[in-house]
């Protein structure tokens, strides 16, 4: 039985490589006729560092500025998203069926990602990998890409960006 690919992850850093890693998703989207959720995961600080923080700043204020944090990164990815559509032509506009939700999300990147294409029930995952320029083998997956590559029950197309095609759509 050939699988059926409905339901996409992508999962965006939003890098320069971001616009050529997103390409692929929509592309298996279109294909397959599935739609896609995007996620960017924020990193929590380590507990250190949290806890210096915590000292010097009050725990609403602290709230307050996580919370302006996910929205700065959600008007991001929306923008993002739409400065692609304007530049590919694509009909990506809000409401579209193709994007089916974004999520803006806080944790170790691998296992959210992990958690999350489970909680989607994703067909596939679409994410970016960056190689290890100054490591002996050259083509050596970051740490996120590699962890999902090797240990996710759900397809993975990890994407390589040539330096060439990097780019950035906005100034933020």
């Amino acid at each position: 039985m050939i699988p059926e690919i409905k339901t996409i992850l992508y999962c965006t850093n939003l890098g320069p490589e971001a616009t050529y890693v997103f390409r692929y998703a929509i592309s298996q989207a279109q294909h397959y006729k599935a739609v896609i959720h995007i996620v960017h995961v924020i990193e929590p600080l380590g507990s250190f560092a949290k806890n210096i923080v915590e000292q010097y700043i009050p725990q609403d204020k602290l709230e307050s500025m996580h919370e302006q944090t996910r929205k700065h990164f959600m008007d991001r990815i929306h923008k993002r998203v739409s400065s692609f559509c304007q530049k590919e032509t694509c009909t990506l506009a809000e409401g579209s069926d193709l994007i089916h939700g974004i999520s803006v999300l806080e944790g170790q990147p691998f296992e959210t990602i992990m958690k999350t294409g489970l909680e989607i029930n994703a067909d596939l995952i679409v994410l970016g990998s960056h190689r290890r320029k100054h490591l002996a083998s050259p083509g050596i997956l970051g740490s996120t890409a590699r962890k999902v590559v090797n240990a996710s029950t759900i397809p993975v197309l990890s994407v390589f960006t040539p330096e060439e095609h990097m780019e950035e759509l906005d100034s933020h």
